[in-house]
């Protein structure tokens, strides 16, 4: 019976009568051979199987088959039960913000507090005005949220699209309230702070992975109702951070979905697999772009003097 070859001939690399050696290493005699393609393989080729030993290619050969028969989760990256580390992060990082607010709150909150009218002069603020909070209540709800919903969507997105949606949630959160601010109003002085941006950003993630996966979004979309009503009705509640980040999240995810190569059959799933981690990595790109965009476009809009200079 003839056996496939992989990468080499697969009869003997030596005419009749001579001696067999590894077609990696032609100075090399061997006797040993691979138990799945039958080449000669020397010592430096082989590796060791569960009987016998396989040569380098056809190790190659077997470790791309078991990736692309790898289960795959919503997004198409390699599913696994994993510690949600992007979820611990933030609330850990939200943790220290708070005890640093506590400590120095005049410094942490001067240097990473978000604030209209000195967008352009600090930009970290989009970022970093995410991890303070005004209030222990508002701390400890964020953080409960965080962890009912961070938890699922990361073992469910896979740990750097999660972080990607999440951020860029935070980020349109301010973006927004930069958006709807009036520069001649108290407003435009003020600050905002808090995670409710990236988190509603999960949220509008969370509906849209439960409605692609076939699991209950009715619930969901009560979650976000509630929230909605809280945020309009409660006094001193950024609606516009909520909401930006809220569409924006929402958007993220769906592209995503909507993005995402389709497995057709006998497709080699780990080059499918990488394309959407490509796709995916440039919606995400998107995004951001998109925020960049909408901040240079009210900029514009603003009077000269009502922008801290950024220089």
């Amino acid at each position: 019976m003839n056996r496939p070859s992989y990468g080499y001939n697969a009869a003997d690399s030596s005419e009749p009568g001579e001696q067999p050696v590894c077609p990696r290493h032609p100075d090399q005699v061997t006797y040993v051979r691979c138990q799945r393609c039958d080449r000669p393989v020397c010592g430096q080729c082989q590796r060791p199987a569960a009987v016998g030993v396989l040569c380098v290619d056809c190790e190659h050969q077997l470790a791309r088959q078991q990736r692309s028969t790898q289960p795959r989760n919503a997004m198409g990256g390699a599913a696994r039960r994993s510690t949600p580390y992007v979820t611990y992060t933030v609330m850990a990082l939200c943790a220290l913000a708070f005890i640093g607010q506590n400590l120095a709150p005049d410094i942490v909150f001067q240097e990473l507090a978000f604030a209209p009218f000195r967008a352009l002069a600090m930009p970290w603020t989009f970022v970093t005005s995410g991890f303070l909070h005004g209030g222990i209540m508002h701390i400890v709800l964020n953080l409960w949220a965080l962890w009912a919903v961070g938890q699922y969507l990361e073992q469910t997105m896979g740990h750097a699209r999660y972080a990607g949606v999440y951020l860029v949630s935070v980020i349109a959160g301010h973006v927004a309230v930069l958006l709807f601010a009036d520069p001649t109003s108290v407003a435009w002085m003020g600050a905002t702070v808090g995670a409710s941006g990236g988190i509603f950003g999960l949220f509008g993630s969370l509906f849209v992975v439960n409605r692609r996966m076939g699991a209950q979004a009715t619930q969901v979309l009560v979650l976000i109702g509630l929230n909605l009503v809280i945020t309009f009705t409660v006094p001193n509640i950024s609606w516009q951070g909520h909401l930006g980040g809220l569409v924006l999240g929402t958007a993220l995810t769906a592209a995503m979905f909507s993005l995402r190569p389709k497995a057709a059959p006998g497709a080699d799933r780990t080059a499918l697999a990488r394309r959407a981690a490509a796709v995916h990595a440039a919606v995400i790109g998107a995004g951001l772009l998109l925020c960049v965009l909408i901040v240079v476009a009210k900029v514009m809009t603003v009077p000269q003097g009502y922008l801290v200079p950024i220089f």
